[in-house]
């Protein structure tokens, strides 16, 4: 059975840490909670064991943008660790940065620094998310991790996927990949990146300063890879969106009342700073299907 996060037993990370310090994100852990860590649970099922960590910081909210990033990096691996498990886990991260487009060339840096040295670029890239957040800790970012190990050889696979709509990220420097498909013998799930409007076989943004648009082309994105297996948005088992403006949520609603077929339940929408000045939309989603 799939039972939610926010359901299982859970406790809280740094003492100074608050409820802003990560976004409350809809995405669920498969199985049951068997234990927590200090930023986030563990869960099993009969194929595998999961980990899901949220609001990881770097050690010293006062070192360098660059060293602040490594920091973070390795303190999630440490918590990796200590559920037995190593960066090479990890399906899918999120990346939650302080004004991220003034330093975004050295978190880049630290981030490639980090993934070369695990081996990252040698197997698979995890799905992502990267929102500007200001977090009550101070820190220039804060992290969060999904990641799998199988109980037996092979019950638990996962690799990346392409977008049928969209060029790959690695293509233009950035580190993630579009969407991730995680299988076991009674399920499989596709978990699909932070996604917003882009040209076809670019990274230029698509329909500046038109929200309305922009979700449009967005939305087709992201259908478009669920489709590609064989699922579509009636599937979706979680979703985050993120506005630029307040305002935009009137538009959003404006979608969602003509597109029946997207559920509800997975349409919470925050405001956040999309990482590029001409992005107004962006969601992150997963799905979800019984064997």
């Amino acid at each position: 059975m799939i039972s939610y996060y926010r359901s299982c037993c859970t406790k809280r990370g740094d003492s100074s840490a608050s409820s802003s310090d990560f976004p409350e994100i809809d995405f669920i852990l498969p199985g049951q909670c068997v234990s927590s860590l200090r930023h986030g649970a563990v869960s099993e099922d009969e194929w595998g064991r999961y980990v899901l960590l949220k609001g990881v910081a770097p050690d010293n909210s006062l070192s360098s943008p660059y060293e602040q990033t490594l920091s973070a990096f390795e303190r999630l691996e440490r918590e990796l660790e200590a559920a037995g498990m190593t960066f090479s886990n990890v399906v899918r991260t999120w990346i939650y940065a302080d004004k991220i487009l003034d330093w975004y060339a050295d978190f880049n840096k630290a981030r490639n620094a980090f993934f070369t040295s695990r081996g990252v670029y040698d197997r698979y890239v995890p799905a992502s998310t990267g929102i500007g957040w200001t977090n009550a800790l101070g820190a220039k970012l804060v992290l969060g991790a999904f990641a799998v190990s199988s109980k037996s050889p092979g019950s638990v696979e996962f690799e990346a996927l392409p977008s049928p709509l969209q060029c790959p990220a690695l293509e233009y420097g950035s580190s993630f990949s579009r969407a991730a498909e995680v299988r076991t013998p009674g399920w499989k799930r596709v978990i699909v990146s932070g996604t917003a409007s882009i040209k076809p076989n670019s990274h230029e943004v698509a329909h500046v300063g038109d929200i309305d648009a922009q979700i449009e082309c967005t939305m087709n994105a992201v259908d478009a890879i669920y489709r590609s297996r064989g699922m579509s948005l009636k599937d979706m088992s979680g979703a985050l969106i993120y506005l630029k403006e307040e305002r935009y949520r009137e538009n959003w609603e404006r979608w969602l009342d003509a597109h029946s077929e997207y559920p509800r339940a997975h349409s919470r929408a925050i405001v956040a700073d999309v990482c590029r000045d001409e992005w107004l939309f962006e969601i992150e989603s997963d799905a979800l299907k019984w064997n």
